[in-house]
């Protein structure tokens, strides 16, 4: 692969759209702490961002796009001519 080949795959890939919702987590997470502590950090408002960031972290891996194991094309052919319905999804991970 040339330098000019691995610049165009490069310039294909948006960081911003590859990594959109976590860098608006870190927005919306920096903006909380900034108004939750504003006046001075105290354990209810400490506790506060803490469950915020918590709910969040895991609210993105629950939800977050990964690929699903695959079975091999034999097998997929098998079960669509087997009479029961079969519904094929496919999915850009971003």
């Amino acid at each position: 692969m040339t330098l000019l080949q691995f610049s165009i795959i490069l310039s294909d890939v948006n960081p911003l759209n590859l990594y959109s919702v976590p860098l608006m987590l870190l927005v919306i997470i920096l903006l909380a702490g900034s108004l939750l502590l504003r006046g001075g950090p105290s354990r209810g408002r400490v506790a506060i961002l803490l469950a915020l960031v918590i709910g969040l972290v895991v609210g993105w891996f629950t939800i977050r796009p990964v690929q699903t194991p695959t079975e091999g094309a034999e097998e997929l052919r098998n079960r669509i001519g087997a009479g029961n319905p079969v519904l094929l999804e496919f999915q850009s991970p971003y």
